[in-house]
């Protein structure tokens, strides 16, 4: 049996997700990060404007298009996230001094006394001697009292604030509904854009994911729903919020400040391991590879804690201010592909997925999965008209590598998501044997296959990608990329 890598050179398991910002948004850096490998692209509508967004986003599309490489748009949402009001400056905020908290101020003077929030509620949901965490846990206040629209804090652990930093409040539970009139807002911007996935911050129950659900049937949008795990209370009902969700998204920056930073870890394994166990994407994010915001090279210890989280089973990485506003994004980029792939050659394949929904798809994702590793496939071709198949198929997280057949650009962007998973274009036929022959030329043609290829293909029938999934059947290839026959 031939070494993983040396049989399949060009298949990637785990999937890299980046944000986009400032620092990467230009043309040059695009295309560089595109070419390099990066399968996601992250905007966050917590900050910048619509515009940018949209130029950003057709950027993207642009330079895909031109490299012929299908790169998927993340877009991320603001959520009941508590934060700053916008001020100009980085006051540095003093240990032992007092701090006055203006509530219901989007926009204010900052000093090193007195800081503009956001939220006009957060006066009355405080009470004295509670716990206010600043940038991501790095400045600590307690609270003395609240007087009106004030909170008048006591600084315990200082250093240098600048705007929008988010807030926590530990063991507080904030009135702000998970999807507000902004995130709606921002959704239905996304939406406009075509993007292929939504990442909903700070989920707490399963109740907080259904208004954006019932916003995508209503607009017949077939983008996936990430359900990020960042808050407390969405280990208490984990298992109901995967099962709503499209994919999961381990948010370790707010999840590592609202509990003990010891628990991280063990939420972590346990969060991959309940969404990987129903089929799911499963991303860690957050201060991966976090000294790179500044620093050309990473410390060993991010460098191990990336490479454990994908032993562990996570499908994506994500890179936040790494790439957003660091002072090497590309470089970061580059680096966090070659930790993964290095971390993928002593990867063990998981169990098959216990707990995966679209029962008949998955019977014969699984038939399919069992035949190509008796028969010794070189590749699965698997046919999807909305990505459905592709992700059962990719749960099984086998060994070889999986090519999406669908005539959907989007459906093609969607499944950059998927480990071990890439795309093809094809037009779908009358009949789905003709689809999938065509489909087998044309990744032939495209240097995934040779000669001699085994190929199991999934797909459904009489149609490919329209209908039911319904058929495995295994293919020889010939010389010039035509089946030579059945097997």
């Amino acid at each position: 049996m031939k070494h993983i890598e040396q049989q399949h050179p060009i298949m990637r398991r785990t999937r890299i997700v980046a944000t986009i910002g400032p620092a990467s948004c230009d043309e040059d850096s695009l295309r560089t990060m595109i070419k390099a490998g990066l399968d996601v692209a992250r905007l966050n509508y917590s900050h910048g404007t619509d515009e940018w967004r949209a130029e950003v986003a057709q950027r993207i599309r642009k330079i895909g298009e031109e490299c012929n490489i299908h790169v998927g748009i993340l877009a991320d949402l603001p959520g009941p996230k508590l934060r700053l009001g916008y001020f100009s400056g980085e006051p540095i905020l003093e240990a032992g001094s007092q701090l006055t908290l203006r509530c219901g101020e989007a926009t204010g003077e900052a000093t090193s006394t007195t800081l503009p929030v956001e939220y006009l509620g957060l006066a009355e949901e405080l009470q004295p001697g509670d716990p206010v965490l600043l940038s991501d846990g790095l400045i600590q206040l307690e609270v003395k009292s609240c007087q009106g629209n004030e909170v008048i804090c006591e600084v315990i652990e200082g250093g240098s604030i600048s705007q929008r930093k988010g807030i926590n409040v530990p063991g507080t539970v904030v009135k702000l509904p998970a999807v507000g009139p902004r995130d709606e807002e921002a959704l239905h911007h996304a939406l406009s854009l075509g993007v292929e996935f939504i990442a909903v911050s700070y989920v707490r129950t399963v109740e907080d994911i259904l208004p954006v659900r019932r916003i995508l049937d209503e607009t017949e949008s077939e983008a996936w729903i990430i359900s990020k795990i960042e808050h407390p209370m969405a280990l208490e009902s984990l298992d109901e919020i995967i099962e709503a969700s499209d994919a999961v998204m381990v948010a370790r920056g707010d999840l590592g400040v609202e509990i003990p930073p010891e628990e991280v870890p063990m939420a972590q394994e346990r969060i991959v391991k309940s969404a990987r166990s129903r089929g799911l994407p499963v991303i860690v994010a957050t201060q991966m590879l976090e000294s790179m915001v500044s620093n050309p090279r990473p410390t060993r210890a991010e460098v191990a804690d990336v490479a454990n989280a994908i032993r562990h089973g996570a499908t994506g990485v994500m890179l936040s201010g790494e790439t957003a506003t660091g002072k090497y994004p590309v470089e970061a980029l580059q680096i966090m592909l070659r930790i993964t792939r290095r971390a993928e050659i002593e990867w063990d394949e998981l169990m098959a997925p216990s707990d995966a929904k679209l029962l008949l798809t998955r019977a014969v994702a699984h038939a399919g999965v069992t035949l190509a590793g008796i028969a010794e496939a070189d590749r699965i071709l698997v046919a999807t008209q909305h990505g459905n198949a592709a992700r059962l198929v990719s749960a099984h997280s086998t060994s070889i590598p999986i090519t999406a057949v669908t005539n959907s650009p989007s459906v093609a962007r969607r499944v950059m998501l998927l480990p071990g998973v890439d795309a093809i274009l094809c037009k779908e036929e009358d009949r789905g044997s003709t689809t999938m022959r065509n489909a087998i030329r044309l990744v032939f043609e495209n240097n995934r296959l040779t000669a001699g290829d085994r190929v199991v293909a999934i797909s459904g029938s009489p149609k490919a990608m329209s209908d039911p999934t319904s058929t495995a059947r295994l293919y020889r290839v010939g010389e010039d990329g035509a089946v030579v026959g059945d097997e």
